[in-house]
């Protein structure tokens, strides 16, 4: 029987650095799929993977048997879904496939990284593995970091748009708004929040004549302003609306007061009505949406929403 030589602290070593590796893995991996889950369970999972590689290194030098079975690849494919079941659980099926599958893609990358890095700074014959580790490790931050900018772009194109609808005179409009942090205009008379809106996303429920003032105020022709005095069927609903922007300033968007403002199909409560701005040009280039919507709207529609379904039951328990 062959003797070994163990060096207590190049196996702590080993093993740190496998539960590091195993930890950002299953970190990276939450982090591009925003899959639930916290750092204890993190660890855990980790700990599950470590301790499946302490019994393979004491089985490679003969100290316990199944050194066959510990590095059978089945058996290695249970300990990997069970390390995502330890970190995610409970997941749906679909949403397993898709954690699984960015988790074994990101360990693939990274580990080809690293070995790749241990036979570089090292010898063929004596591969430098504590720098192909740190190699792993740097490649599983890169993935993270590159994999979120992709995903974090996906959210901005969902989640910070939403669906507008502005009704007007028993005309209805509905587009797509994206979420402007950096919309800021208010209403001069009533101080309400405005709502930008692309003209020809308002086509079919704008007066002609407004529409013809919108574009020659856009074109640079401040005394089209005057016109405005011949649409009396609007003079109750328009407004003035000054701004400053890059490249402008105390420019003077045409608005007017709606008949009601839905944001994902929700209404605003009580006073709270904003105010539309008429943007005389395209807002984007490519259509995929036609108004700017300040934050502090869509945090007064969605959760109005909600409160008002809760009064509503309150309501009809005290009748």
């Amino acid at each position: 029987m062959p003797e070994y030589t163990l060096y207590i602290d190049v196996w702590l070593l080993r093993l740190g650095c496998n539960f590091i590796f195993e930890y950002l893995l299953l970190w990276a991996t939450a982090t591009i799929t925003r899959a639930q889950t916290r750092p204890a369970r993190l660890s855990l999972g980790a700990l599950f993977g470590t301790l499946h590689y302490f019994f393979y290194l004491l089985a490679s030098v003969g100290l316990i048997p199944l050194y066959g079975l510990l590095r059978f690849l089945p058996i290695v494919f249970l300990v990997s879904l069970a390390m995502i079941f330890l970190a995610f659980y409970p997941l749906s099926f679909k949403r397993l496939l898709q954690v699984a599958g960015y988790f074994y893609g990101i360990g693939f990358a990274a580990a080809g990284v690293g070995m790749a890095a241990a036979y570089v700074l090292g010898k063929p014959s004596s591969p430098n593995f504590p720098l192909g580790t740190v190699g792993s490790i740097l490649a599983i931050l890169l993935i993270a970091e590159l994999g979120w900018g992709i995903v974090h772009e996906t959210i901005v194109n969902r989640v910070y748009r939403v669906p507008l609808e502005i009704l007007c005179d028993g005309k209805q409009v509905r587009t797509t708004a994206l979420v402007d942090t950096g919309n800021h205009l208010k209403d001069p008379l009533n101080r309400q929040s405005v709502i930008i809106v692309d003209k020809n996303a308002l086509t079919n429920l704008l007066p002609p004549k407004l529409t013809e003032v919108i574009v020659d105020l856009g074109e640079g022709e401040v005394t089209a302003i005057d016109h405005l005095t011949g649409i009396q069927e609007w003079q109750t609903r328009l407004r003035l609306i000054p701004f400053s922007s890059i490249g402008k300033n105390n420019g003077i968007l045409i608005g007017f007061r709606p008949d009601e403002v839905k944001i994902g199909g929700n209404s605003f409560p009580g006073l709270v009505q904003p105010t539309i701005a008429v943007h005389p040009y395209s807002l984007d280039p490519d259509g995929e949406y036609m108004a700017l919507v300040p934050p502090v709207l869509v945090e007064r529609a969605l959760p109005a929403w909600e409160g008002g379904k809760t009064d509503a039951k309150a309501t009809s328990a005290d009748a």
